[in-house]
């Protein structure tokens, strides 16, 4: 059974956000004897695997520094050299790092007395895959030093600097704030309890409240557990986002039970103080 594409439009990706994909258009021959939603499923994802890290402006391929141009480069392997996906880091076109079947992105650089420190994300590829990290420190007449590869909970970090030491909050593992510091090739974690009441991040909140408790209470299944609404991809930002002692899930879980038994929603202010803090 032949279908013709024309357009892709696409929602609730984390790394792809509202796209819309403008095909040729596409002739695709379907099976009807195979099941139409698994040819669809199929068919999608393999329209958006070269499109979610498509080397355009959203990824970050090069960068200036002091010591020179830095730019990320797949390499181009041959039938002898096997099949796979290499990519290098190239100083001044000279090849310093590589690795394999992993997508690279270079996020900031940071100028330390005479050396440079590029934080550098990496990602294995996949729908909701989360990004890790790690550094290359740049030095004057001497090999580059790579750090170590460093995970968050939800794979976002936000980053500070102190003189020549880089400090990365990773947000929260089991109850507490992690905090990586890296200075002159070496990374230490603290870890922080929390102290008093806080409010969660602003984000986590709309993102419980609109994907896990409206949809929850707009499915009707009562008798499922709130997050299995959204499918694995909802199921593991809810575990991520169990970590954050911020966050009452409990109330959460007891809340969206209940409001799906009444068939309506409460309003996200009243939802921020109940299981948000605030």
């Amino acid at each position: 059974m032949p279908i013709q594409l024309e357009r892709l439009k696409v929602h609730g990706f984390r790394s792809l956000r509202d796209v819309v994909l403008w095909l040729r258009p596409l002739d695709v021959i379907l099976d009807p004897q195979v099941g139409k939603a698994m040819h669809c499923l199929t068919l999608i994802l393999l329209l958006l695997s070269p499109v979610a890290f498509a080397s355009g402006p959203e990824l970050s391929l090069e960068a200036d520094t002091r010591l020179g141009k830095l730019r990320i480069k797949d390499l181009d392997l041959n039938e002898e050299e096997g099949p796979g996906v290499v990519r290098v880091v190239l100083l001044n076109g000279e090849e310093i790092h590589r690795r394999e079947y992993t997508h690279l992105e270079i996020v900031k650089v940071f100028h330390v007395k005479d050396d440079e420190v590029v934080l550098l994300s990496e990602n294995p590829g996949g729908s909701g895959t989360n990004d890790s990290h790690f550094f290359i420190q740049l030095r004057k007449g001497a090999a580059p030093v790579v750090s170590k590869t460093f995970d968050s909970q939800k794979g976002e970090i936000s980053t500070k600097q102190n003189g020549d030491s880089i400090e990365v909050d990773l947000g929260y593992h089991e109850g507490k704030r992690q905090v990586l510091v890296y200075q002159n090739g070496k990374q230490t974690l603290r870890e922080l309890s929390p102290k008093g009441k806080q409010a969660a991040d602003e984000g986590d909140c709309k993102h419980l409240y609109g994907d896990v408790y409206e949809a929850f209470v707009r499915e009707g299944h009562c008798d499922l557990a709130p997050e299995d609404v959204g499918g694995m991809s909802t199921v593991r930002v809810y575990n991520e986002l169990g970590h954050d002692p911020r966050l009452d899930l409990k109330s959460l879980d007891d809340l969206a039970r209940r409001s799906c038994e009444e068939r309506k929603a409460m309003k996200y202010s009243e939802f921020r103080k109940k299981v948000c803090g605030g």
